[in-house]
């Protein structure tokens, strides 16, 4: 499941996002035909001052404190919420800038359903059954591979809106976003999962739905995808994700990132990431391997199954050292020692 208080902040935001509006004053004509849980439309007919303007509902011209960039001709889809001990509506829907409210309540909504839904697999698999290194026999080039492994995360769709606002500033192509998964199903799943209108009233009539006890299933995105989103908000909440897959031809690897929480630090080039891998190689032995970096210096734990292998390592360590600082790297602290 998705951490509680994720989907306590989705709900909080999911009710907060129809304020309520309270008339400014009593009415000098109680309206008494008004009932609670009646949808009445409101008419705005002037602003009165900044935030306050006169609406008629239902024959009675009232003052009525309103969110948003309003004015007169707008129409308003109110709800009563109360007619005592002052008169009480809530945004049931509209067609002006106010929608935003309404929107942003049906997205908290849909992202509060599937955080509910048990979460089926945390591990992010390669999608491909390619290798990342696809050519065999001969030893990666160690440049190349670490570009590949970016790439094979950044085409997982875990980053997909922030690609998609990339390719919006035109920093990302098309081509680009085409390999992703949420690109990968076919054009007849595309359009039965997809909402025929993207207009905020069309999105929360099949997304804002009232919370219940039981999780909703009734989401508005392709079945094969609530994985992927699920695994987007745990990401989210818990700053780590972990992949796994064939690094080379038949050289499985698991491999785990975790960030430190940007409030955490002063400074962006503060934070401290963590990554961690796990193989197991023909001549090593089970190898396990986790790197600590934070301003540009970088902790080392090897662990191997191997006597061997923690030999071969031990040798290798002061080129690996001299590799780091010419990349401006500084290894200030390497342990090696057998698992």
């Amino acid at each position: 499941m998705i951490p509680a208080n994720l989907i306590n902040s989705l709900q909080t935001l999911y009710r907060s996002a129809k304020p309520l509006i309270v008339a400014a004053e009593a009415p000098a004509n109680p309206v008494s035909k008004l009932e609670p849980g009646q949808r009445v439309q409101g008419a705005i007919q002037s602003q009165v001052s900044p935030g306050l303007f006169k609406v008629q509902v239902e024959g009675q011209v009232l003052q009525l404190r309103l969110p948003g960039q309003l004015q007169a001709g707008n129409t308003l889809d109110l709800k009563v919420e109360a007619t005592s001990p002052k008169l009480t509506f809530s945004f049931y829907a509209s067609s002006n800038p106010i929608s935003t409210q309404e929107q942003i309540s049906a997205t908290s909504r849909f992202i509060a359903n599937i955080a509910e839904l048990p979460l089926t697999r945390t591990l992010i698999e390669s999608s491909s059954r390619n290798a990342v290194w696809q050519t065999g026999g001969t030893p990666p080039d160690t440049s190349q591979l670490a570009v590949a492994l970016r790439d094979t995360l950044a085409n997982s769709g875990l980053f997909y809106e922030s690609h998609q606002a990339q390719w919006v500033r035109g920093e990302r192509s098309t081509a680009q976003l085409l390999v992703e998964p949420q690109n990968q199903l076919s054009e007849k799943k595309s359009a039965e999962t997809t909402p025929s209108s993207d207009s905020p009233s069309s999105v929360a009539s099949q997304i804002d739905q009232p919370v219940s006890d039981k999780p909703s299933t009734n989401l508005p995105i392709a079945k094969e995808l609530v994985t992927l989103v699920q695994q987007q908000l745990h990401t989210l909440e818990t700053h780590q994700l972990t992949w796994s897959g064939q690094i080379w031809p038949d050289q499985h690897m698991q491999w785990e990132i975790q960030g430190q929480p940007e409030q955490h630090a002063q400074r962006p080039d503060e934070r401290q990431w963590s990554t961690e891998m796990e193989l197991a190689m023909a001549h090593l032995g089970d190898v396990h391997a986790r790197l600590v970096y934070s301003q540009g210096a970088l902790k080392l734990a090897l662990q191997s199954s191997d006597a061997a292998a923690i030999e071969l390592f031990n040798r290798r360590m002061p080129a690996l050292r001299h590799t780091l600082s010419e990349a401006g790297i500084d290894l200030i602290s390497a342990v090696i020692e057998k698992s």
